[in-house]
């Protein structure tokens, strides 16, 4: 804007739009009533110049009656006067002596209202001002009354789609009045508007804009369905101060138009939708010295209002980001443009649905270029057009119209549509000020308490012992819960395997806190394996060392469970250790996360108290937990994060599924899965007989289903995801699990958390945040292999279907039930575990072996038979293959479909036992079976003495894999048997490692 001489009555504004244009010349600003005058300094980019408008003086009233009266009779072309001026100006003057107010008649209250929206400085719809349709409502007393009046307005200006602008003007605020009086008050800034409600962890559901409206509005008693959409009650305050709050009619609630891309269904899906009229009612109409507080006026949407503004804008809905990834946009950076895109295309789809739904809209562009018609006409009729540059040019392609490059001028004429204050004044919101001094202070003190409280920290050692990178993620939480408060370090235990490392350990460390694992038959996991012989070895020394320990473990294995960490917690105190906390317990098949979080969260709170200055607990209260969008991760690189370097992850794909029961049950199965093997690995064995196979498991989709109905605020389908976690209100966020970032909800759902084993807690409307926060997360499973290394590049497992009671309930197995209903084709993520201590082939294949097994036990075992046919075909001598196998069934015996092919080069017999079947169902043919009883695998070896005692002494070797129970009986009779021919122990063979045994259940 150029102003020139100040002394200058008029003001050019210039259409930089085009070369050389004429600038137009505005002189109506002189009418205004800002007190400094439009060459004020500029204020053109403040939201509110003040907070509300209120009562006006007795001098401002009769000022603007005088120049309401001057201009509705000099404007013959809008206003049908039903008398003189001077009789009207007489008439008013006496009403005003009498009672202190005057009453407008219908036309001047019309006139009014139109004339204020053609005043409106921030309105770029107002081309259309003189078919504002004008409703008298001042007769409407109570708040039933008004609600009704407002209801039969909405109604009239929707018009079935065709939009027909309407105001209801509702009784006037008088001067003899309480001056705090509102007035009558819609508290609704919109009739038609979406409710906020804020959640415990600072996130909000739905507008943020409403959300002191939507408390307010349930302090009153009403009861929402949580949502993003959820249209708000009428809060109304009649003018006698009583609130009233009412829902809006089922036809009105209709008025909704849902958002859909004509392109894009990753707009179309996201559930989009916008209420269809904008009908403003927060605003007072004031007009000749008097105050409508209550006035409705609905008109129709411009569409980047909606899109841009309502959907995009941060302090709204926020949508920018989320839409951007949905799109499959660069979202990293700016430079790409997507922001431009998303708005785009948002605007385009918030314009393709009004359009289909048959809504009146203007295009931002259209639109721009009435305004720029009505403002030029305006200024020739008129002699200038107030009107704020902000707020006039759209907020999208800005340039691309005519009013981004005009000069306007922002002042305000009467009648005018004025802000008021909102419901946080009137219904008493307190605010306290504190004084810049006294804060300066308390920050200071702050500063000078934490400097020497930083000197004076005490070293915490977080130490941990992982398989499958678990103790990994749990020593990562402690460290952040404890680091705000002490010095911490993390460290694998295997820079605690020399004594030089673990003396340096000692001295520099104040507590020294082991998470550790336990693998297979209470075994180390493979990371700790040298700590552990050298810890049985007793070869350290931790003399004066704070110590204590939280131990994972199954109770599926319950006679080793957690043995790793107890022998720990047993070790260092024998070895000088300082027992400081009780050994925690994590159990996988219960919420193993949640235990941990309260031992480590009681033991931090044991060391505020003991070694910070003046102790004073840190961690109370319930864990919050927010969804925040981050950057895409495929599902392999998650899980091979979380495996760390020691398993590479595969994709495996299901190339064939085979029932090996006859019973018309799927008990046991056989998949044969493939994987493609990187050049580099040519030649290398990726795995042996006997070793596993890691699979990380689903869940199925009906339990998902059902459990997604259940959450509340559940974030937009396709879009990356980070689950964040904050441990206490005053303590910050912090990511969940850095290895599950960037994974879409449907990627959460199906491979991240155990839905089998559902926390005991309320699932309705809770949360989808908090509920994937509190449940437990889903753990890989490790099947033994039941082939060998082939050309194909496959790989056979032998599955049961796993029962078992969880909460009174029969629940199948996550992993069993997930390779049950897999289909051909379908990619499984998995890796091949290589660790000591399984169970291994004797190197000289001609050595006999005795095989004990009972279900899917057998799965090992035929990898070994396998290997040994591989041997035997290409020339080398194979011993003689023992089988006990148990199972319940005659049905469920799979040995002669297995085995078939490998009998015809394998010497191979058979002993067989079914707990629930008589033995002459059996009707086995192509195997050598010397035995069929009614019982269990072990039953069978006490009738085999000669076999086994003939096989020991021929140095051979025998292995027992299945149930814990069932390979313990096994070992016992084996032990009897021995002892009884004499021909060797069970301490012996094992030692020599002649005796090897897996267990599993």
């Amino acid at each position: 804007m150029r102003t020139g001489d100040t002394t200058k009555k008029n003001i050019e504004l210039y259409d930089y739009s085009k070369a050389g244009s004429i600038p137009s010349t505005d002189s109506l600003f002189g009418e205004s009533r800002d007190k400094d005058g439009p060459l004020a300094p500029c204020q053109a980019s403040k939201m509110l110049l003040h907070p509300g408008r209120g009562p006006l003086s007795e001098t401002e009233a009769i000022t603007q009656m005088k120049q309401f009266f001057k201009s509705y009779y000099a404007d013959t072309d809008n206003s049908n006067p039903e008398k003189a001026k001077e009789d009207r100006l007489e008439e008013v003057m006496a009403m005003i002596e009498a009672e202190g107010d005057y009453k407008h008649t219908y036309d001047e209250l019309s006139w009014s209202a139109k004339t204020a929206w053609r005043n409106a400085p921030r309105c770029v719809g107002r081309h259309i001002w003189r078919t504002l349709r004008v409703v008298d409502a001042r007769d409407c007393l109570s708040c039933r009354e008004i609600f009704d009046a407002i209801c039969k307005s909405l109604r009239l200006a929707f018009n079935d789609g065709l939009i027909q602008p309407h105001a209801a003007v509702f009784g006037q605020r008088h001067r003899n009045s309480k001056q705090k009086s509102p007035g009558i008050r819609v508290w609704n800034g919109v009739l038609l508007s979406f409710a906020g409600f804020m959640k415990e962890n600072g996130d909000i559901i739905g507008d943020p804009k409403n959300v002191s409206l939507t408390n307010l509005a349930m302090s009153f008693g009403w009861e929402p369905k949580v949502g993003n959409f959820v249209l708000l009650p009428i809060v109304i305050t009649d003018a006698n101060e009583k609130t009233e709050i009412f829902e809006l009619p089922a036809d009105i609630k209709a008025y909704t138009v849902n958002i859909s891309h004509p392109t894009e269904p990753g707009i179309t899906n996201l559930g989009l939708k916008w209420y269809a009229i904008p009908s403003v009612s927060s605003m007072m109409l004031e007009a000749g010295g008097v105050q409508y507080t209550c006035t409705q006026i609905a008109g129709y949407f411009q569409d980047t209002e909606i899109s841009v503004m309502n959907l995009l804008g941060e302090s709204r809905y926020n949508l920018m980001e989320p839409i951007g990834r949905k799109l499959k946009l660069d979202v990293s950076k700016n430079s790409t443009y997507w922001k431009c895109t998303v708005a785009t295309e948002l605007t385009r789809a918030v314009y393709h649905s009004f359009q289909l739904a048959g809504v009146t809209m203007d295009d931002h562009i259209s639109l721009s270029d009435k305004f720029n018609s009505f403002m030029k006409e305006e200024i020739r009729t008129r002699g200038g057009c107030p009107a704020d540059w902000l707020w006039i040019v759209p907020p999208l392609s800005s340039g691309l119209t005519p009013n981004f490059h005009h000069e306007m001028l922002r002042y305000t004429l009467s009648p005018s549509y004025e802000y008021q204050s909102g419901p946080e004044d009137y219904f008493n919101k307190t605010i306290t000020k504190v004084k810049f001094y006294a804060l300066t202070r308390t920050i200071m003190c702050f500063i000078n308490m934490m400097r020497k409280s930083i000197k004076k920290r005490k070293r915490i050692t977080f130490v941990y012992a992982t398989e499958g990178n678990t103790a990994f993620t749990y020593a990562k939480t402690a460290e952040s819960l404890f680091v705000k408060a002490f010095y911490v370090s993390v460290l694998p235990i295997t820079e605690l395997t020399e004594k030089d490392e673990l003396k340096k350990c000692i001295s520099d460390t104040d507590l020294c806190v082991f998470i550790a694992s336990t693998f297979g038959e209470g075994g180390p996991p493979s990371m700790a394996e040298e700590f552990n012989k050298k810890l049985r070895d007793k070869l350290y020394d931790f003399g004066g060392l704070k110590y204590t320990v939280f131990a994972l473990g199954s109770t599926q294995y319950a006679k080793t469970f957690a043995r790793f960490g107890k022998l720990i917690d047993s070790e260092v105190e024998a070895a000088g250790g300082i027992r400081y906390e009780k050994i925690g317990f994590g159990n996988d098949q219960s919420n193993q996360k949640a235990e941990f979080e309260t031992w480590i969260e009681g033991l931090y709170n044991r060391c505020c108290d003991e070694f910070l200055p003046g102790g004073g607990r840190s961690v109370e209260g319930k864990r919050l937990y927010r969804w925040r969008y981050c950057s895409a991760k495929s599902l392999s690189k998650s899980f091979q994060e979380a495996q760390g370097d020691a398993h590479k992850v595969y994709e495996f794909s299901l190339e064939k599924k085979t029932n090996l029961t006859t019973d018309g049950t799927d008990k046991y199965m056989l998949l044969t899965l493939s994987y493609k093997r990187e050049p580099e690995m040519n030649g290398t064995e990726l795995f042996l007989p006997g070793q596993h196979i890691g699979i990380f498991p689903k869940n199925i989709s009906s339990r998902k289903d059902q459990v997604l109905k259940e959450l509340s605020d559940v974030p937009f389908e396709g879009i990356p995801l980070s689950l964040e976690e904050k441990i206490a209100v005053h303590e910050p966020w912090r990511v969940w699990d850095n290895n599950r970032s960037g994974l879409t909800l449907t990627e959460w759902f199906d491979n991240i958390v155990d839905l089998n084993r559902l926390p005991n807690i309320q699932r309705k409307g809770l949360d989808s945040a908090t509920f994937f926060g509190k449940t437990p997360a889903i753990k890989r499973r490790l099947y033994s292999i039941a082939s060998c290394q082939n050309k194909n590049n496959t790989v056979d497992i032998l599955i049961a279907m796993h029962e078992f009671q969880l909460n009174g309930k029969t629940l199948t197995g996550l992993a069993s039930n997930f390779l049950r209903h897999a289909t051909p084709g379908e990619k499984i993520l998995g890796y091949f575990s290589k660790t000591n201590g399984q169970m291994v082939l004797p190197p000289d294949p001609s050595i006999p072996i005795i095989l004990v097994s009972s279900g899917s036990g057998f799965a090992p075992f035929m990898s070994f038979i396998k290997a040994r046919e591989q041997a035997s075909r290409s020339g080398k001598k194979a011993g003689r293959i023992y089988i006990f196998h148990g199972v319940r069934y005659v049905e469920w015996d799979f040995l002669e479909q297995l085995l078939k092919k490998a009998s015809r080069v394998l010497e191979i017999t058979t002993f067989r036992a079914y707990s629930r079947s008589y033995p002459h169902e059996f009707r086995g043919n192509c195997l050598e079976t010397r035995a069929v009883i009614i019982g269990y695998v072990q039953d069978l070896l006490g009738g085999q003495e000669d076999v086994v005692a003939g096989v020991c002494r021929e140095g051979g070797y025998i292995y027992a894999c299945g149930g814990g129970k069932v390979v313990a009986a096994v070992q016992g009779r084996l032990e009897k048997i021995l002892q009884d021919r004499g021909c060797s122990t069970m301490q012996k063979l094992i030692a020599s490692g002649r005796y090897q045994e897996e267990k599993f259940g």
